[in-house]
């Protein structure tokens, strides 16, 4: 029978459910080939039968879109953040069949998400965008209506935040209770990292011998430039985990918690948000202390290319975000330098006069 195959001493069922939709995976749970048989022809006919009824629906064509974007390679933390958007989308605007969303539908949904952050409007509405514009080119709707959406002038978004030195010292001091905490902190202010970076951390990513950090893909993460990346540790990080960390294996940020629905394996949101409360700085995210890695690097005359390989980056993106910091650019002065005559030169600078342009015509 087409799809089974046995793992071990037990059979298996791959098959496709209907075209376009991932392949899926059942275990018959017996040895016995005849068994499995009649086991995997149940499991097809009630699996299709199911896949038939929802075919069309807003659920079912989002997860084809998603599957045929993994395909193409999009990253997975890009994917996760499209379904829960897609997903939301439709749970907010109540349609059951893309066919059936409206512009009123989508224009009350995005101006819901405008009175919040209109910024954030905009991205979750390319997010729908790309999706109808996928589902109207393999024919299943029409048109594409978030065309149709009134999207307001967006206000000028504010600087990027980033600590100040002595502020980045306030912060880790004060997360000295919490060594998780800590440790995340410490990830975001001496490597660099994101936050999914960060719940993500497995032990053998730390060399503590060598002093590098290397952020690798795993079963469950693969990094956003799609690329594995190495930082050096700064001597007091790596001090920090040889005093408080055992780097054996697994996870190393709350190495009991598993995956869920849920995108982050763990959410540190709350502890930190109080933390900034403490502090008294306001604003703050966690990935402000990303941007205050780079920041005070540019600014310290780390090359921008190191910061760029460090961040994961390209040197392009680093230097219109950090490029106004490189420090000690004596060009400045340049225009204000009183002229001197050189010894083997004529005069720069003023206009000779006329004694001077009469030497130099004898000359």
């Amino acid at each position: 029978m087409k799809g089974l195959f046995k793992r071990h001493t037990m059979w298996w069922l791959r098959f496709t459910p209907l075209p376009g939709l991932p392949q899926q995976r059942f275990a018959l749970g017996t040895d016995d080939m005849a068994e499995a048989i009649i086991r995997a022809r149940e499991i097809q006919e009630q699996v299709t039968n199911n896949a038939r009824e929802v075919a069309g629906s807003c659920p079912q064509e989002i997860e084809i879109y998603l599957h045929e974007q993994k395909k193409a390679g999009l990253a997975v933390s890009t994917l996760t953040s499209r379904r829960y958007v897609l997903t939301k989308m439709v749970e907010k605007v109540g349609v059951k069949s893309p066919r059936l969303i409206t512009k009123a539908g989508l224009q009350r949904w995005f101006d819901r998400h405008r009175e919040q952050n209109p910024h954030t409007a905009v991205a979750y509405l390319n997010i729908v965008h790309y999706w109808m514009k996928w589902l109207v080119k393999k024919g299943k709707i029409p048109r594409d209506v978030t065309r149709d959406v009134d999207i307001p002038k967006l206000p000028m978004r504010q600087r990027r935040n980033f600590l100040l030195p002595h502020q980045a010292v306030k912060l880790l001091e004060a997360a000295s209770s919490n060594q998780d905490l800590k440790f995340a902190i410490y990830c975001g202010l001496h490597a660099g990292l994101r936050k999914l970076e960060v719940v993500e951390a497995r032990a053998n990513w730390f060399d503590l011998h060598s002093g590098l950090l290397h952020v690798q893909a795993t079963d469950t993460f693969q990094p956003k430039d799609r690329d594995n990346r190495t930082i050096p540790l700064t001597n007091e990080f790596a001090d920090w985990l040889r005093a408080h960390y055992t780097m054996s294996s697994g996870y190393v940020l709350a190495p009991k918690v598993q995956h869920g629905s849920y995108r982050y394996r763990f959410d540190f949101r709350a502890a930190f948000v109080n933390l900034v409360k403490r502090c008294g700085f306001k604003d703050v995210t966690f990935h402000d202390l990303r941007r205050t890695f780079a920041s005070l690097h540019v600014s310290s005359g780390t090359s921008i290319y190191k910061v760029a390989r460090w961040l994961g980056d390209r040197v392009d993106v680093v230097e219109d975000h950090y490029g106004h910091l490189i420090p000690n650019d004596s060009e400045i002065n340049r225009a204000w330098i009183k002229p001197e005559r050189g010894r083997d030169s004529q005069w720069q600078g003023s206009a000779p006069t006329e004694a001077e342009r009469r030497v130099i015509k004898c000359a």
